[in-house]
């Protein structure tokens, strides 16, 4: 206890602390792993920490360490060191977040190995604010109601159908390079932010892994950019790290216990049934599938992209081997592009019921 209390006092001032005696015991030090870093914004915070009341997740789940603290506002940031080593960070802003990796980072000594980032998420950009100034705009109003909102009703949204028209749209967007959503954070945001930080490049291992733990954020040519362009910015060139993004809708709830799975439209039978039995049963499990994973690396001397199919999650950990085929292709796996002349001017945000501004550049 006494080392969390010099953390406290060493990291980040306006920061809460949680106790060091967690029970968030997974998801930390595989082999060859150095720091590992959860990372999530305080909506799916509020989330994990509702579902785990609702069903006691246990020390092995691998959401564990994502459960917001009982008793944990969501106004300034919160820091958690793990049973195993691991840290849990929730954030309000991505320049806050940034700034306490590179803080636990200096404070224990390591460099990161394993940084995961949750949170809702749309292709090539997920659902949060990059800054303080952000957050207090106009356009992340509805990020700002779910984030201070009550536990249960972001249990409640996580659990809404999506529309056959809704996914439709959502796939639109993906291949369109000259859309700009309100209230996320793309490539763009992540640069900035670093560069106000710069300290946050030299915390990164040169074998880090950094996974995206959000709907769609790999889809289409705008999710392909964004791995392409993180693993550019941050990763090291010519170490061995590399990122990793979901093509697919994500699923995260107590019971997927080893990491995020995938979801998608297949057929109007199978989303139909999963529309019937989904806000009714709350268990993302049921209607698991497998699928997709956008990796950009420098395994081939050079900045590549490339996919891994037939996945059953994606792992929480990090992994000594790639598992799964790579496939040297950007294409949707799930359909051919399309292209549309009308962009949407409003768009839901999967596992929500907010919607944010689709802009045309």
């Amino acid at each position: 206890m006494k080392f969390i209390v010099a953390l406290a006092m060493l990291l980040l001032g306006s920061a809460s602390f949680a106790s060091a005696s967690s029970s968030a015991d997974v998801s930390g030090a595989a082999s060859g792993a150095g720091l590992v870093i959860h990372s999530m914004e305080m909506g799916v915070g509020k989330f994990h920490r509702y579902d785990n009341h609702v069903h006691p997740y246990g020390k092995d789940n691998a959401w564990a360490p994502y459960i917001l603290p009982d008793g944990a506002g969501t106004d300034k940031l919160i820091i958690r060191k793990n049973a195993n080593g691991s840290y849990s960070i929730f954030f309000n802003t991505l320049e806050e977040m940034l700034g306490a990796v590179v803080q636990i980072s200096n404070t224990t000594g390591q460099k990161v190995s394993v940084l995961n980032v949750h949170g809702h998420g749309l292709p090539g950009a997920m659902w949060f604010p990059p800054t303080a100034e952000a957050l207090n705009g106009y356009g992340c109003s509805d990020w700002q109601t779910a984030a201070s909102g009550s536990d249960q009703d972001n249990y409640n949204q996580y659990y809404s159908a999506v529309s056959v028209s809704e996914i439709q749209q959502i796939r639109d967007i993906s291949d369109n390079p000259n859309v700009h959503m309100s209230c996320t954070t793309g490539v763009k945001e992540w640069q900035d932010a670093i560069g106000k930080n710069p300290g946050f490049k030299s915390v990164i291992a040169d074998n880090a892994q950094l996974h995206f733990l959000s709907c769609v954020v790999g889809l289409g040519s705008q999710g392909d950019a964004f791995t392409q362009g993180i693993a550019d910015l941050i990763l090291p060139h010519g170490g061995t790290g590399r990122v990793e993004t979901s093509m697919a809708f994500g699923l995260g709830d107590w019971s997927m216990t080893s990491g995020m799975g995938f979801w998608d439209y297949q057929s109007d039978e199978q989303i139909n049934h999963d529309n019937s039995i989904y806000p009714v049963d709350h268990q993302d499990s049921e209607i698991a599938q497998k699928g997709s994973v956008r990796l950009a690396d420098f395994s081939g001397g050079s900045l590549t992209s490339s996919r891994l199919d037939n996945r059953s999650v994606m792992a929480l950990s990090f992994e000594n081997e790639i598992r799964g085929k790579r496939v040297a292709t950007t294409n949707n796996p799930h359909r051919e592009k399309t292209a549309r002349a009308v962009v949407p001017t409003v768009i839901r945000v999967p596992g929500t019921n907010a919607y944010v501004h689709v802009e045309t550049n």
